[in-house]
Protein backbone atom coordinates (compact mmCIF):
# COMPACT_ATOMS: atom_id res chain seq x y z
CA UNK A 1 0.00 0.00 0.00
CA UNK A 2 1.25 4.02 -1.10
CA UNK A 3 1.00 4.55 3.09
CA UNK A 4 3.97 2.29 3.64
CA UNK A 5 6.37 5.05 1.86
CA UNK A 6 4.95 8.17 3.15
CA UNK A 7 7.22 10.19 5.05
CA UNK A 8 6.83 9.51 9.05
CA UNK A 9 4.97 13.01 10.74
CA UNK A 10 7.66 14.50 13.06
CA UNK A 11 7.73 14.67 16.26
CA UNK A 12 8.72 18.24 16.95
CA UNK A 13 7.93 21.30 14.10
CA UNK A 14 10.93 22.83 14.94
CA UNK A 15 12.77 23.86 12.35
CA UNK A 16 16.19 24.56 11.53
CA UNK A 17 17.86 27.60 9.62
CA UNK A 18 18.38 25.25 6.70
CA UNK A 19 14.50 23.78 6.70
CA UNK A 20 12.72 27.48 6.68
CA UNK A 21 11.42 28.90 3.54
CA UNK A 22 12.86 31.41 1.99
CA UNK A 23 12.83 35.18 3.81
CA UNK A 24 11.89 33.55 6.91
CA UNK A 25 15.08 34.40 8.69
CA UNK A 26 15.80 38.32 7.03
CA UNK A 27 12.35 38.87 7.97
CA UNK A 28 9.50 37.65 10.40
CA UNK A 29 6.82 35.59 8.19
CA UNK A 30 2.95 36.62 9.01
CA UNK A 31 1.01 35.02 11.16
CA UNK A 32 -1.04 33.53 8.22
CA UNK A 33 2.36 31.77 6.68
CA UNK A 34 3.07 30.16 9.88
CA UNK A 35 -0.14 28.91 10.33
CA UNK A 36 -0.26 27.26 6.69
CA UNK A 37 3.42 25.60 7.75
CA UNK A 38 1.62 23.89 10.48
CA UNK A 39 -0.83 22.62 8.62
CA UNK A 40 1.26 21.28 5.92
CA UNK A 41 3.95 19.86 8.76
CA UNK A 42 0.48 18.37 10.99
CA UNK A 43 -1.81 17.34 8.23
CA UNK A 44 -3.98 15.31 11.05
CA UNK A 45 -5.73 13.04 8.68
CA UNK A 46 -8.05 11.04 10.43
CA UNK A 47 -8.19 12.95 13.31
CA UNK A 48 -11.72 14.83 14.66
CA UNK A 49 -11.04 18.50 14.34
CA UNK A 50 -10.34 19.45 18.26
CA UNK A 51 -7.21 16.83 17.78
CA UNK A 52 -6.21 18.81 14.82
CA UNK A 53 -6.82 21.95 16.33
CA UNK A 54 -4.52 21.42 19.27
CA UNK A 55 -1.98 19.60 17.31
CA UNK A 56 -1.45 22.22 14.81
CA UNK A 57 -1.33 25.01 17.48
CA UNK A 58 1.26 23.03 19.40
CA UNK A 59 3.33 22.44 16.18
CA UNK A 60 2.83 26.27 15.04
CA UNK A 61 4.34 27.49 18.27
CA UNK A 62 7.43 25.75 17.94
CA UNK A 63 7.75 27.09 14.51
CA UNK A 64 7.29 30.74 15.47
CA UNK A 65 9.72 30.05 18.53
CA UNK A 66 12.28 28.68 16.01
CA UNK A 67 11.98 31.46 13.58
CA UNK A 68 12.30 33.87 16.49
CA UNK A 69 15.63 32.19 17.68
CA UNK A 70 16.60 32.23 14.41
CA UNK A 71 16.31 36.08 13.82
CA UNK A 72 16.61 37.13 17.41
CA UNK A 73 19.76 35.37 18.83
CA UNK A 74 21.91 37.25 16.56
CA UNK A 75 21.07 40.77 18.09
CA UNK A 76 21.24 39.22 21.04
CA UNK A 77 24.42 37.63 21.19
CA UNK A 78 25.77 40.92 19.73
CA UNK A 79 24.78 43.35 22.74
CA UNK A 80 22.97 46.29 22.98
CA UNK A 81 25.15 49.18 23.19
CA UNK A 82 22.47 51.29 25.35
CA UNK A 83 19.72 50.29 27.71
CA UNK A 84 17.01 51.50 25.47
CA UNK A 85 17.94 49.98 22.73
CA UNK A 86 17.74 46.79 24.52
CA UNK A 87 14.09 48.03 25.95
CA UNK A 88 13.01 48.59 22.49
CA UNK A 89 14.08 45.16 21.07
CA UNK A 90 12.51 43.10 23.75
CA UNK A 91 9.13 44.95 23.65
CA UNK A 92 9.00 44.56 19.79
CA UNK A 93 9.21 40.85 20.75
CA UNK A 94 7.16 40.57 23.10
CA UNK A 95 4.66 42.48 20.92
CA UNK A 96 4.69 39.79 18.84
CA UNK A 97 4.26 37.37 20.31
CA UNK A 98 0.87 38.71 21.90
CA UNK A 99 -0.21 39.12 18.14
CA UNK A 100 0.18 36.35 17.57
CA UNK A 101 -1.46 34.17 20.30
CA UNK A 102 -4.68 36.15 19.61
CA UNK A 103 -4.64 35.46 15.90
CA UNK A 104 -3.13 31.66 15.72
CA UNK A 105 -5.99 30.37 17.24
CA UNK A 106 -9.44 32.48 14.62
CA UNK A 107 -6.58 31.08 11.34
CA UNK A 108 -6.68 27.43 12.28
CA UNK A 109 -9.72 27.62 13.45
CA UNK A 110 -10.87 28.62 10.04
CA UNK A 111 -8.46 26.37 8.27
CA UNK A 112 -10.02 23.46 10.28
CA UNK A 113 -13.89 24.71 8.93
CA UNK A 114 -12.82 24.79 5.11
CA UNK A 115 -11.04 20.92 6.00
CA UNK A 116 -14.36 19.81 7.33
CA UNK A 117 -16.17 21.11 3.84
CA UNK A 118 -17.85 24.37 4.97
CA UNK A 119 -17.61 27.14 2.14
CA UNK A 120 -16.28 30.21 3.11
CA UNK A 121 -18.64 32.43 2.10
CA UNK A 122 -21.44 30.22 1.44
CA UNK A 123 -21.46 28.32 4.92
CA UNK A 124 -19.43 30.59 7.43
CA UNK A 125 -17.97 34.18 6.66
CA UNK A 126 -14.61 35.04 8.38
CA UNK A 127 -14.16 38.33 10.69
CA UNK A 128 -17.75 40.11 8.92
CA UNK A 129 -19.13 42.83 9.53
CA UNK A 130 -22.56 42.09 11.57
CA UNK A 131 -23.78 45.53 12.34
CA UNK A 132 -21.46 48.99 11.63
CA UNK A 133 -17.95 48.91 13.88
CA UNK A 134 -18.99 44.90 14.78
CA UNK A 135 -16.71 42.31 13.62
CA UNK A 136 -17.42 39.17 14.94
CA UNK A 137 -14.83 36.26 14.10
CA UNK A 138 -17.46 34.31 12.50
CA UNK A 139 -20.94 34.24 11.16
CA UNK A 140 -22.91 31.22 9.95
CA UNK A 141 -24.35 30.20 7.28
CA UNK A 142 -22.85 33.80 5.99
CA UNK A 143 -22.84 37.52 6.75
CA UNK A 144 -25.39 37.99 3.29
CA UNK A 145 -27.61 35.87 5.45
CA UNK A 146 -27.29 37.49 8.61
CA UNK A 147 -27.87 40.80 7.24
CA UNK A 148 -30.96 39.80 5.11
CA UNK A 149 -33.53 40.31 7.41
CA UNK A 150 -36.08 37.62 6.23
CA UNK A 151 -33.59 35.29 6.76
CA UNK A 152 -34.53 33.25 10.12
CA UNK A 153 -32.94 34.43 12.95
CA UNK A 154 -33.01 30.98 14.79
CA UNK A 155 -31.01 29.99 11.73
CA UNK A 156 -27.78 32.35 12.12
CA UNK A 157 -24.59 31.15 14.21
CA UNK A 158 -21.57 33.23 15.48
CA UNK A 159 -18.79 32.29 17.19
CA UNK A 160 -16.01 34.09 18.91
CA UNK A 161 -12.42 32.96 19.23
CA UNK A 162 -10.29 33.75 21.98
CA UNK A 163 -7.38 31.70 23.71
CA UNK A 164 -8.31 32.87 26.81
CA UNK A 165 -11.84 34.19 28.10
CA UNK A 166 -11.56 34.78 32.09
CA UNK A 167 -11.88 38.27 31.20
CA UNK A 168 -13.02 39.14 27.99
CA UNK A 169 -15.89 36.88 27.32
CA UNK A 170 -18.17 39.93 27.99
CA UNK A 171 -16.96 41.36 24.58
CA UNK A 172 -18.68 38.79 23.05
CA UNK A 173 -21.89 39.61 23.87
CA UNK A 174 -22.69 42.67 21.66
CA UNK A 175 -20.80 41.26 18.63
CA UNK A 176 -23.96 40.00 16.34
CA UNK A 177 -27.28 41.89 17.85
CA UNK A 178 -29.64 39.31 16.00
CA UNK A 179 -27.97 36.42 17.43
CA UNK A 180 -29.10 35.81 21.12
CA UNK A 181 -26.96 32.89 21.74
CA UNK A 182 -23.41 33.57 21.73
CA UNK A 183 -20.82 30.46 21.28
CA UNK A 184 -17.08 31.21 22.34
CA UNK A 185 -14.14 29.09 21.01
CA UNK A 186 -11.59 29.09 24.16
CA UNK A 187 -8.39 27.21 24.58
CA UNK A 188 -8.94 28.24 28.33
CA UNK A 189 -8.25 25.32 30.52
CA UNK A 190 -11.16 25.40 32.65
CA UNK A 191 -13.27 28.17 34.64
CA UNK A 192 -15.31 28.43 38.06
CA UNK A 193 -18.80 26.95 37.65
CA UNK A 194 -19.53 30.76 39.40
CA UNK A 195 -17.78 31.83 36.12
CA UNK A 196 -19.76 29.58 34.13
CA UNK A 197 -22.85 30.42 35.36
CA UNK A 198 -22.84 33.89 34.82
CA UNK A 199 -21.46 33.20 30.63
CA UNK A 200 -24.35 30.85 30.31
CA UNK A 201 -27.04 33.19 32.06
CA UNK A 202 -25.69 36.14 29.66
CA UNK A 203 -26.37 33.82 27.08
CA UNK A 204 -22.71 32.70 25.81
CA UNK A 205 -22.47 28.82 24.78
CA UNK A 206 -18.69 27.71 25.50
CA UNK A 207 -16.89 25.36 22.50
CA UNK A 208 -13.85 24.06 24.31
CA UNK A 209 -11.64 21.29 21.88
CA UNK A 210 -11.98 17.46 22.86
CA UNK A 211 -8.97 17.37 24.61
CA UNK A 212 -9.22 20.13 27.32
CA UNK A 213 -12.89 19.50 28.45
CA UNK A 214 -11.14 17.59 31.34
CA UNK A 215 -9.82 20.75 32.76
CA UNK A 216 -13.07 22.29 33.68
CA UNK A 217 -15.29 21.78 37.11
CA UNK A 218 -17.14 17.83 36.68
CA UNK A 219 -20.32 20.14 37.01
CA UNK A 220 -19.66 22.37 34.05
CA UNK A 221 -18.29 19.27 31.65
CA UNK A 222 -21.74 18.27 30.03
CA UNK A 223 -22.77 21.82 29.30
CA UNK A 224 -19.34 22.45 27.09
CA UNK A 225 -19.70 21.76 23.60
CA UNK A 226 -16.90 20.59 21.22
CA UNK A 227 -15.75 21.78 18.11
CA UNK A 228 -16.78 18.80 16.06
CA UNK A 229 -20.23 19.08 17.42
CA UNK A 230 -20.41 22.60 17.04
CA UNK A 231 -19.36 22.19 13.21
CA UNK A 232 -22.02 19.02 13.48
CA UNK A 233 -24.58 22.18 14.40
CA UNK A 234 -23.53 24.50 12.10
CA UNK A 235 -23.67 21.77 9.08
CA UNK A 236 -27.68 21.23 9.74
CA UNK A 237 -28.02 25.05 9.29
Amino acid sequence: PRDLFQVPERASCWLAANEMPEGWAAAFPTGAAIARKSVEMKPGRGLIPDHRLLKRLKCEYEIFQSVEHAIELPAIVAGFATVDEFIKRAQTILQRRKSRAGRSLELQTREIFIEERLVEGTNFSHQPESEAGKRPDFLFPSQAAYQNASFPEARLRMLAVKTTCKDRWRQVINEADRIRQKHLLTLQEGVSEAQFLEMHEAGVQLVVPAGLVESYPIAVQPHLQTLESFIGDVRLL
